[in-house]
């Protein structure tokens, strides 16, 4: 799979399983993300975390989201 424009976060928290609260490390944003993967994920996305995050702002489309976590 090939990921276009990577940006880098830390995991604040997951309301529910298809979304997460991530703070982006570039400009101190606080946007709600796309979950992919809706499977458990507690032992990866504890808050504080590093994820990366595929950034979809210039080809949003349908997109509600402006990034997906990756």
């Amino acid at each position: 799979m090939k990921y276009e424009k990577i940006i880098k976060g830390q995991f604040i928290s997951r309301p529910n399983r298809f979304i997460a609260e991530v703070k982006l490390n570039h400009s101190g944003e606080f946007p709600l993300v796309h979950v992919k993967n809706t499977g458990r994920c507690r032992e990866l996305l504890q808050p504080g975390s590093t994820v990366y995050l595929e950034d979809f702002t210039h080809r949003m489309g349908t997109r509600k989201m402006a990034y997906s976590l990756i």
